[in-house]
């Protein structure tokens, strides 16, 4: 009786019950194979028990400066994705990507419209952030509506888009938000998973 060698393929007739492969250079080949998927196998493990190590050390900070990074690419994405254009100083995103193209990390940001250090309790609200050039969210008036500032002219453009009741809303007192780890963590995989969905249908 004949079997395939499980190396090269070739029919050939066993001498021992167990062989599976036809004979010395098919073997050591096969040992090799199987050595390097053993490694491969084992610095996967590791991998995966380091990163478990390093997260199970993350402090809360780190955990929200992770979920406040997680929100805001998914809200610059989405919002690039429907061609919107800068919440601040209204330019379109072909304008934008002309002056800021450039810079590092790309021509857009997702900005905050109440600041995180004034307003943290909005820091993960995602209707307090929006589509930003790097310009207008690091403070610029160049490109700001004349006689507007780049917080006035976000006003005005987010007025426009969610009703004055929404805006006023956000500008409203808010409790302190007091999140835990486990809820830090569910608001990044939410929005990561997002971001992938969204990614995936580009």
């Amino acid at each position: 009786m004949t079997r395939k060698c499980k190396v090269c393929r070739t029919e050939y007739a066993p001498t021992k019950p167990m062989q599976t492969v036809c004979g010395h250079e098919c073997a050591l080949s096969l040992a090799i194979s199987k050595r390097a998927k053993a490694e491969k196998a084992a610095k996967v493990k590791e991998h995966r028990e380091d990163k478990a190590k390093r997260e199970s050390q993350k402090t809360r900070s780190q955990w929200l400066a992770e979920a406040k990074k997680a929100i805001q690419k998914f809200r610059r994405l989405d919002e690039l994705s429907m061609g919107s254009g800068c919440m601040s100083c209204g330019r379109s995103q072909k304008e934008v990507q002309g002056t800021d193209g450039w810079k590092p990390g790309g021509a857009w940001d997702g900005g905050h419209y109440m600041s995180k250090g004034a307003r943290p309790e909005l820091a993960l609200e995602p209707l307090n952030i929006w589509l930003q050039c790097k310009s207008c969210n690091s403070g610029s008036h160049y490109h700001a509506r004349k006689g507007y500032t780049v917080n006035a002219s976000f006003r005005t453009n987010l007025i426009e888009r969610l009703g004055i009741h929404q805006v006023e809303w956000l500008e409203g007192k808010h409790e302190a938000k007091h999140y835990d780890i486990d809820e830090l963590k569910a608001i990044k995989a939410k929005y990561t998973a997002l971001t992938k969905e969204l990614r995936s249908k580009e």
